[in-house]
Protein backbone atom coordinates (compact mmCIF):
# COMPACT_ATOMS: atom_id res chain seq x y z
CA UNK A 1 0.00 0.00 0.00
CA UNK A 2 1.50 3.38 -0.97
CA UNK A 3 1.35 6.49 1.23
CA UNK A 4 -1.61 7.96 -0.63
CA UNK A 5 -3.63 4.76 -0.20
CA UNK A 6 -2.66 4.64 3.48
CA UNK A 7 -3.94 8.16 4.00
CA UNK A 8 -7.18 7.47 2.15
CA UNK A 9 -7.75 4.32 4.19
CA UNK A 10 -7.14 6.20 7.43
CA UNK A 11 -9.54 8.94 6.35
CA UNK A 12 -12.18 6.41 5.39
CA UNK A 13 -11.90 4.66 8.76
CA UNK A 14 -11.65 7.76 10.95
CA UNK A 15 -13.74 8.48 14.04
CA UNK A 16 -14.02 4.87 15.20
CA UNK A 17 -15.12 4.81 18.80
CA UNK A 18 -12.73 3.66 21.50
CA UNK A 19 -14.31 3.57 24.90
CA UNK A 20 -12.94 0.91 27.25
CA UNK A 21 -14.64 1.98 30.42
CA UNK A 22 -15.01 -0.92 32.88
CA UNK A 23 -14.44 1.22 35.96
CA UNK A 24 -15.24 -1.56 38.42
CA UNK A 25 -12.74 -4.03 36.93
CA UNK A 26 -10.07 -1.32 36.71
CA UNK A 27 -10.53 -0.39 40.39
CA UNK A 28 -10.39 -4.04 41.39
CA UNK A 29 -7.15 -4.57 39.46
CA UNK A 30 -5.71 -1.33 40.83
CA UNK A 31 -6.30 -2.44 44.41
CA UNK A 32 -4.95 -5.97 43.98
CA UNK A 33 -1.30 -5.09 44.70
CA UNK A 34 0.81 -3.25 47.26
CA UNK A 35 3.63 -1.68 45.25
CA UNK A 36 3.06 0.33 42.06
CA UNK A 37 5.05 2.12 39.40
CA UNK A 38 3.04 4.96 37.84
CA UNK A 39 4.45 6.39 34.63
CA UNK A 40 3.23 8.69 31.86
CA UNK A 41 4.49 9.31 28.36
CA UNK A 42 7.98 10.63 27.62
CA UNK A 43 8.50 14.31 28.53
CA UNK A 44 5.22 14.38 30.48
CA UNK A 45 2.89 17.32 29.91
CA UNK A 46 0.59 18.82 32.52
CA UNK A 47 -2.12 16.20 32.11
CA UNK A 48 0.26 13.25 32.23
CA UNK A 49 2.19 14.55 35.24
CA UNK A 50 -0.77 15.96 37.16
CA UNK A 51 -2.87 12.82 36.67
CA UNK A 52 0.05 10.61 37.74
CA UNK A 53 0.74 12.65 40.87
CA UNK A 54 -2.95 12.62 41.86
CA UNK A 55 -3.26 8.86 41.37
CA UNK A 56 -0.08 8.19 43.37
CA UNK A 57 -1.26 10.36 46.26
CA UNK A 58 -4.59 8.53 46.29
CA UNK A 59 -2.88 5.12 46.38
CA UNK A 60 -0.61 6.27 49.20
CA UNK A 61 -3.68 7.36 51.16
CA UNK A 62 -4.82 3.72 50.92
CA UNK A 63 -1.52 2.50 52.38
CA UNK A 64 -0.04 1.47 49.03
CA UNK A 65 3.54 2.10 47.97
CA UNK A 66 3.49 4.07 44.71
CA UNK A 67 6.43 5.54 42.81
CA UNK A 68 6.44 8.03 39.95
CA UNK A 69 8.53 7.03 36.95
CA UNK A 70 9.69 9.81 34.63
CA UNK A 71 11.07 9.24 31.15
CA UNK A 72 12.65 12.30 29.56
CA UNK A 73 12.36 15.79 30.99
CA UNK A 74 9.75 17.73 32.91
CA UNK A 75 9.18 21.29 31.77
CA UNK A 76 10.32 23.82 34.37
CA UNK A 77 6.84 25.37 34.62
CA UNK A 78 5.40 22.04 35.84
CA UNK A 79 7.93 21.33 38.59
CA UNK A 80 5.63 22.89 41.20
CA UNK A 81 3.59 19.68 40.99
CA UNK A 82 6.52 17.81 42.53
CA UNK A 83 7.04 20.15 45.50
CA UNK A 84 7.18 18.03 48.67
CA UNK A 85 6.56 14.94 46.57
CA UNK A 86 8.92 12.04 47.39
CA UNK A 87 9.38 8.93 45.31
CA UNK A 88 10.34 10.12 41.82
CA UNK A 89 12.40 7.74 39.68
CA UNK A 90 14.26 8.82 36.55
CA UNK A 91 13.76 6.06 33.98
CA UNK A 92 15.51 7.12 30.76
CA UNK A 93 15.41 3.50 29.59
CA UNK A 94 12.79 0.80 30.00
CA UNK A 95 13.56 -1.53 32.91
CA UNK A 96 14.38 -5.07 31.82
CA UNK A 97 12.58 -6.42 34.85
CA UNK A 98 9.43 -5.08 36.52
CA UNK A 99 9.30 -7.76 39.21
CA UNK A 100 9.84 -5.20 42.00
CA UNK A 101 6.29 -3.97 41.37
CA UNK A 102 2.92 -5.63 41.71
CA UNK A 103 1.58 -3.41 38.96
CA UNK A 104 2.70 -0.81 36.43
CA UNK A 105 0.11 1.84 35.57
CA UNK A 106 0.48 3.77 32.32
CA UNK A 107 -1.10 7.22 32.62
CA UNK A 108 -2.10 9.34 29.61
CA UNK A 109 -0.76 6.77 27.15
CA UNK A 110 -1.30 3.14 26.21
CA UNK A 111 1.80 2.32 24.21
CA UNK A 112 5.14 1.82 26.03
CA UNK A 113 6.71 3.07 22.79
CA UNK A 114 5.49 6.56 23.82
CA UNK A 115 7.43 6.26 27.08
CA UNK A 116 10.79 4.95 25.97
CA UNK A 117 12.64 5.11 22.64
CA UNK A 118 13.23 1.39 23.06
CA UNK A 119 10.07 -0.11 24.48
CA UNK A 120 10.34 -2.87 27.10
CA UNK A 121 10.15 -6.44 25.95
CA UNK A 122 6.66 -7.78 25.55
CA UNK A 123 7.54 -10.60 27.93
CA UNK A 124 8.77 -8.21 30.64
CA UNK A 125 5.67 -6.01 30.66
CA UNK A 126 3.10 -8.71 30.04
CA UNK A 127 4.47 -10.74 32.95
CA UNK A 128 3.11 -8.25 35.49
CA UNK A 129 -0.12 -6.43 36.26
CA UNK A 130 -0.08 -3.83 33.47
CA UNK A 131 -2.87 -1.24 33.74
CA UNK A 132 -3.84 1.76 31.61
CA UNK A 133 -5.77 4.96 32.26
CA UNK A 134 -5.86 7.22 29.21
CA UNK A 135 -8.01 9.44 27.00
CA UNK A 136 -6.22 8.83 23.70
CA UNK A 137 -7.60 6.66 20.94
CA UNK A 138 -4.51 4.78 19.78
CA UNK A 139 -2.99 1.79 21.54
CA UNK A 140 -0.34 -0.88 20.98
CA UNK A 141 -1.49 -4.34 20.02
CA UNK A 142 1.75 -5.90 21.30
CA UNK A 143 1.06 -5.56 24.99
CA UNK A 144 -1.79 -7.10 26.94
CA UNK A 145 -2.99 -4.97 29.84
CA UNK A 146 -4.99 -6.59 32.60
CA UNK A 147 -7.40 -3.68 32.91
CA UNK A 148 -7.91 -0.35 31.23
CA UNK A 149 -9.91 2.78 31.87
CA UNK A 150 -9.89 4.51 28.47
CA UNK A 151 -12.27 7.07 27.05
CA UNK A 152 -11.12 9.26 24.18
CA UNK A 153 -14.13 11.52 24.64
CA UNK A 154 -12.73 12.79 27.93
CA UNK A 155 -11.07 16.20 27.79
CA UNK A 156 -8.07 14.91 29.73
CA UNK A 157 -6.87 11.79 31.48
CA UNK A 158 -7.41 13.79 34.66
CA UNK A 159 -11.17 13.42 34.09
CA UNK A 160 -10.77 9.66 34.41
CA UNK A 161 -8.37 9.81 37.36
CA UNK A 162 -10.85 12.11 39.13
CA UNK A 163 -13.51 9.39 38.83
CA UNK A 164 -11.07 6.68 39.93
CA UNK A 165 -10.19 8.61 43.10
CA UNK A 166 -13.90 9.10 43.80
CA UNK A 167 -14.51 5.37 43.40
CA UNK A 168 -11.55 4.58 45.66
CA UNK A 169 -13.23 6.62 48.37
CA UNK A 170 -10.15 8.73 48.94
CA UNK A 171 -10.53 12.27 50.28
CA UNK A 172 -9.33 14.96 47.88
CA UNK A 173 -6.34 16.48 49.66
CA UNK A 174 -5.07 19.97 48.66
CA UNK A 175 -2.23 18.36 46.69
CA UNK A 176 -4.60 16.02 44.81
CA UNK A 177 -6.87 18.98 44.04
CA UNK A 178 -3.92 21.00 42.72
CA UNK A 179 -2.61 18.13 40.56
CA UNK A 180 -5.99 17.36 38.96
CA UNK A 181 -6.86 20.99 38.35
CA UNK A 182 -3.44 21.62 36.78
CA UNK A 183 -3.95 18.59 34.53
CA UNK A 184 -7.39 19.78 33.38
CA UNK A 185 -6.13 23.32 32.79
CA UNK A 186 -3.15 22.06 30.79
CA UNK A 187 -5.06 19.82 28.40
CA UNK A 188 -7.97 22.20 27.78
CA UNK A 189 -6.00 25.42 27.40
CA UNK A 190 -7.54 26.78 30.59
CA UNK A 191 -10.93 25.47 29.40
CA UNK A 192 -10.76 27.58 26.23
CA UNK A 193 -10.44 24.76 23.69
CA UNK A 194 -13.07 22.68 21.93
CA UNK A 195 -12.11 19.57 23.90
CA UNK A 196 -13.33 21.10 27.18
CA UNK A 197 -16.40 19.10 28.12
CA UNK A 198 -19.28 19.68 30.48
CA UNK A 199 -17.79 16.96 32.68
CA UNK A 200 -14.35 18.62 32.80
CA UNK A 201 -15.98 21.93 33.76
CA UNK A 202 -18.11 20.20 36.41
CA UNK A 203 -15.03 18.53 37.88
CA UNK A 204 -13.13 21.82 37.83
CA UNK A 205 -16.01 23.46 39.69
CA UNK A 206 -15.88 20.75 42.34
CA UNK A 207 -12.09 21.06 42.66
CA UNK A 208 -12.37 24.84 43.06
CA UNK A 209 -15.01 24.31 45.75
CA UNK A 210 -12.46 22.09 47.51
CA UNK A 211 -9.93 24.90 47.53
CA UNK A 212 -8.36 24.70 44.08
CA UNK A 213 -6.96 28.03 42.89
CA UNK A 214 -7.27 28.39 39.09
CA UNK A 215 -5.49 31.75 39.05
CA UNK A 216 -2.50 30.45 41.00
CA UNK A 217 -2.19 27.30 38.88
CA UNK A 218 -2.49 29.26 35.63
CA UNK A 219 0.22 31.60 36.88
CA UNK A 220 2.47 28.68 37.78
CA UNK A 221 2.00 27.04 34.38
CA UNK A 222 2.00 30.07 32.10
CA UNK A 223 4.03 32.72 33.94
CA UNK A 224 6.89 30.66 35.31
CA UNK A 225 9.13 30.09 32.32
CA UNK A 226 12.86 29.59 32.53
CA UNK A 227 15.12 31.90 30.52
CA UNK A 228 16.07 28.88 28.41
CA UNK A 229 12.46 28.19 27.49
CA UNK A 230 11.87 31.83 26.57
CA UNK A 231 14.95 31.89 24.33
CA UNK A 232 14.02 28.55 22.77
CA UNK A 233 10.58 29.87 21.83
CA UNK A 234 12.23 32.90 20.24
CA UNK A 235 14.57 30.69 18.18
CA UNK A 236 11.76 28.40 17.05
CA UNK A 237 9.29 31.17 16.21
CA UNK A 238 11.97 32.72 13.99
CA UNK A 239 11.92 29.50 11.92
CA UNK A 240 8.24 29.98 10.99
CA UNK A 241 7.29 29.03 7.43
CA UNK A 242 3.84 29.22 5.82
CA UNK A 243 2.55 26.65 3.31
CA UNK A 244 -0.50 25.47 1.38
CA UNK A 245 -1.72 28.95 0.55
CA UNK A 246 -1.54 30.11 4.13
CA UNK A 247 -3.40 27.14 5.62
CA UNK A 248 -0.37 25.45 7.23
CA UNK A 249 2.32 26.92 9.49
CA UNK A 250 5.48 25.06 10.48
CA UNK A 251 8.03 25.58 13.24
CA UNK A 252 11.34 23.82 13.84
CA UNK A 253 13.30 22.93 16.97
CA UNK A 254 16.82 21.81 16.14
CA UNK A 255 19.72 20.60 18.26
CA UNK A 256 21.44 23.90 17.56
CA UNK A 257 18.45 25.86 18.88
CA UNK A 258 18.47 23.78 22.07
CA UNK A 259 22.18 24.40 22.57
CA UNK A 260 22.09 28.13 21.84
CA UNK A 261 19.00 28.83 23.92
CA UNK A 262 19.80 26.62 26.89
CA UNK A 263 16.28 25.25 26.69
CA UNK A 264 15.14 21.63 26.96
CA UNK A 265 12.93 19.48 24.75
CA UNK A 266 10.31 19.54 27.51
CA UNK A 267 10.30 23.34 27.28
CA UNK A 268 8.56 23.13 23.88
CA UNK A 269 5.23 22.39 25.57
CA UNK A 270 2.66 24.82 24.13
CA UNK A 271 4.91 26.10 21.34
CA UNK A 272 2.85 24.47 18.58
CA UNK A 273 -0.21 26.50 19.60
CA UNK A 274 1.25 29.87 18.63
CA UNK A 275 1.01 29.71 14.80
CA UNK A 276 -2.76 29.20 15.12
CA UNK A 277 -2.90 32.85 16.15
CA UNK A 278 -2.16 33.73 12.52
CA UNK A 279 -5.24 34.54 10.44
CA UNK A 280 -5.97 31.82 7.91
CA UNK A 281 -3.74 29.14 9.45
CA UNK A 282 -5.72 25.92 9.97
CA UNK A 283 -2.90 23.52 10.87
CA UNK A 284 0.17 24.21 12.98
CA UNK A 285 3.03 21.71 12.88
CA UNK A 286 6.10 21.61 15.12
CA UNK A 287 9.10 19.50 14.06
CA UNK A 288 11.52 18.95 16.91
CA UNK A 289 14.64 16.87 17.17
CA UNK A 290 14.17 14.67 20.22
CA UNK A 291 17.94 14.01 20.31
CA UNK A 292 17.23 10.27 20.07
CA UNK A 293 17.55 9.93 16.31
CA UNK A 294 13.94 10.84 15.59
CA UNK A 295 11.85 13.91 14.88
CA UNK A 296 8.72 14.34 16.97
CA UNK A 297 5.99 16.07 15.02
CA UNK A 298 3.24 17.81 17.01
CA UNK A 299 0.08 18.96 15.23
CA UNK A 300 -2.68 21.36 16.23
CA UNK A 301 -5.64 22.56 14.19
CA UNK A 302 -8.62 24.83 14.11
CA UNK A 303 -12.08 23.36 14.54
CA UNK A 304 -13.15 21.23 11.58
CA UNK A 305 -9.65 20.03 10.63
CA UNK A 306 -8.80 16.49 11.76
CA UNK A 307 -5.06 16.23 12.47
CA UNK A 308 -5.49 12.88 14.21
CA UNK A 309 -6.10 11.37 10.79
CA UNK A 310 -2.87 12.87 9.49
CA UNK A 311 -0.89 11.64 12.49
CA UNK A 312 -2.43 8.16 12.27
CA UNK A 313 -1.44 7.87 8.61
CA UNK A 314 2.16 8.51 9.75
CA UNK A 315 2.06 5.93 12.54
CA UNK A 316 0.98 8.28 15.35
CA UNK A 317 -2.32 9.35 16.85
CA UNK A 318 -4.01 11.67 19.31
CA UNK A 319 -7.14 13.80 19.15
CA UNK A 320 -9.07 15.57 16.40
CA UNK A 321 -7.31 18.88 16.99
CA UNK A 322 -4.16 17.74 18.78
CA UNK A 323 -2.04 14.84 17.56
CA UNK A 324 1.56 13.73 17.10
CA UNK A 325 3.83 11.17 15.47
CA UNK A 326 7.51 10.25 15.20
CA UNK A 327 9.44 10.60 11.96
CA UNK A 328 12.68 8.72 11.36
CA UNK A 329 14.04 11.39 9.03
CA UNK A 330 17.40 12.72 10.24
CA UNK A 331 16.42 16.39 10.43
CA UNK A 332 13.39 18.56 11.25
CA UNK A 333 13.56 20.14 7.78
CA UNK A 334 13.34 16.75 6.04
CA UNK A 335 10.48 15.69 8.30
CA UNK A 336 8.73 18.95 7.43
CA UNK A 337 9.10 18.26 3.69
CA UNK A 338 7.61 14.80 4.09
CA UNK A 339 4.70 16.15 6.11
CA UNK A 340 3.92 18.87 3.57
CA UNK A 341 3.51 16.24 0.85
CA UNK A 342 1.07 14.38 3.09
CA UNK A 343 -0.89 17.45 4.17
CA UNK A 344 -1.24 18.57 0.56
CA UNK A 345 -2.87 15.20 -0.24
CA UNK A 346 -5.06 15.62 2.81
CA UNK A 347 -6.40 18.98 1.65
CA UNK A 348 -7.00 17.57 -1.84
CA UNK A 349 -8.91 14.67 -0.30
CA UNK A 350 -11.06 17.10 1.70
CA UNK A 351 -11.70 19.17 -1.41
CA UNK A 352 -12.78 16.09 -3.36
CA UNK A 353 -15.03 14.98 -0.50
CA UNK A 354 -16.68 18.41 -0.43
CA UNK A 355 -17.33 18.22 -4.16
CA UNK A 356 -18.88 14.77 -3.78
CA UNK A 357 -21.10 16.07 -1.00
CA UNK A 358 -22.17 19.01 -3.15
CA UNK A 359 -23.03 16.69 -6.03
CA UNK A 360 -24.92 14.32 -3.72
CA UNK A 361 -26.83 17.21 -2.18
CA UNK A 362 -27.65 18.63 -5.57
CA UNK A 363 -28.94 15.30 -6.83
CA UNK A 364 -31.71 15.39 -4.21
CA UNK A 365 -33.69 17.85 -6.36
Amino acid sequence: MNQSDALNQTLANQSQELVVDPTESFIKALLSGKKYLIIGHQNPDGDSLGSSVALILALRELGKEAMLGVSGQISSNLLFLLNDFPGVLSLPQAPSDFSDYDAVVLVDCQDPGRIWAEAPSVKALNSIEYLVVDHHQNRSELYSYKAAYVNHKAAATAELVFRVIKDLGVQFSPKIVEALLAALISDTGSFSQANATAESLRQASELVALGGDIEQINRAIKHNWSVGKFRLFACSLASLTIHCGGRVAALLVTKKMLKVSGGKISDTEGLVEYPLLIAGVEISALFKDNCLGQIRVSLRSREGIDVRTLASSMGGGGHLQAAAYLDDNPSPKKARSRFLVRVDRYFKFLSQAEKVNEISFGSQD
